[in-house]
């Protein structure tokens, strides 16, 4: 038996198809190694090293930039707290739902995933922050 589905049904399923790969748009860390942000990323007796938030912005041109923003975290030592951004770009490339930066100048690939608004992506290194590397899990910032 052959089935017809009305226009509008038909409609949101071609819709739901033809976007798959577009993960454009703009991004907010929520966690680093499956914990919430902000996160202790090392510690030592002197200083902890923290990731306070970070953003990624996906274009439709297959452009990416990744802000990370970190702090040294020395007070028990009598120091300050410092903070400071460390910001990437270069281009990605999307393969269903496989995702794959390239920061321009690096040699680096940093692959993830992408699916219903959510980048799980390694991470490239934290300065500060000794050897390891780290995941990130974003959540795509609502227009």
């Amino acid at each position: 038996m052959i089935r017809i589905l009305p226009v509008p049904v038909l409609s949101v399923l071609l819709a739901g198809c033809h976007n798959a790969t577009d993960v454009s748009g703009f991004y907010v860390l929520m966690e680093v190694d499956s914990l919430q942000v902000p996160r202790v990323v090392s510690a030592t007796v002197f200083c902890d090293e923290l990731v306070l938030t970070g953003l990624l912005h996906l274009t439709a041109a297959s452009s990416f930039e990744l802000s990370v923003v970190q702090a040294q975290d020395c007070t028990r030592n009598g120091a300050a707290v410092d903070t400071f951004t460390t910001t990437t770009g270069g281009t990605f490339s999307v393969n269903r739902t496989q995702l794959a930066l390239h920061p321009a100048g690096t040699g680096l690939q940093l692959t993830g995933t992408s699916s219903g608004g959510i980048v799980d992506l390694q991470l490239p290194p934290l300065p500060l922050v000794p050897g390891g590397s780290h995941s990130g899990r974003f959540l795509i910032f609502p227009e």
